[in-house]
């Protein structure tokens, strides 16, 4: 239910169509096409950086015509819980529709994280500082879909997916899960895309997130 100014009282839901979950991945895909080949991406490379990047060859895609109705602001700050306002995060990408111009609360949130195949694979860091900000409502306060990407940054690229399966498997009470982490392909031909989900925190929703494994090693 909503107030007369708008504002959510109870429980909130903002349903994102899944044409623009669609055009999100696409565009990050695409985009990581475009940057691998490059070799820009090493291991000691700050995440920040790698979706720095992947934020710049995205735009080339988009100049291209292969995407032209979103638009996405890299590593941007914003209150993320429309219940309390002191709390702003910085999002790694935040997609937005031109349908939605005076709602800031009204976005498709993107979390990037490193990931390694063998050595310390980083896949709890992935979980307890990646899902676990979708599913505490930190990000994509009740919204239906977010999206986590891993960077592989040491192969293997299955041996990386592995070890975020094994890292969430041990952590579903805390994540709220719902579906565990499986490979579908019904918004995204990529071949390492990823589902799960979760009920988020304090709103009640179930929300799916979409994991899209990118190699860079």
């Amino acid at each position: 239910m909503a107030s007369d100014n708008g504002k959510y009282l109870g429980t909130p839901h903002f349903p994102i169509p899944q044409l623009y979950v669609r055009s999100a991945l696409a565009i990050l895909v695409a985009g990581w096409a475009r940057l691998r080949p490059k070799g820009l991406v090493t291991p000691d490379l700050a995440e920040d950086n790698i979706t720095a990047y992947l934020s710049d060859e995205m735009k080339n895609v988009q100049r291209e015509g292969i995407s032209d109705i979103i638009n996405w602001d890299p590593q941007v700050g914003t209150q993320s819980n429309p219940q309390n306002p002191l709390e702003v995060l910085k999002i790694d990408i935040k997609f937005r529709w031109d349908q939605y111009p005076n709602d800031n609360d009204r976005y498709l949130a993107v979390e990037a994280k490193k990931l390694r195949g063998k050595g310390h694979s980083l896949a709890g860091d992935y979980v307890e500082e990646g899902v676990m900000r979708f599913v505490a409502a930190r990000y994509g306060w009740g919204h239906d879909y977010g999206i986590m990407i891993g960077y592989v940054i040491v192969p293997t690229v299955s041996s990386a997916v592995l070890r975020v399966g094994e890292a969430m498997k041990k952590r579903k009470i805390k994540t709220g899960e719902c579906s565990a982490l499986s490979p579908s392909s019904y918004l995204c031909p990529h071949p390492f895309t990823y589902h799960s989900g979760h009920l988020q925190n304090g709103t009640g929703v179930k929300m799916t997130l979409v994991h899209i494994f990118m190699e860079f090693s």
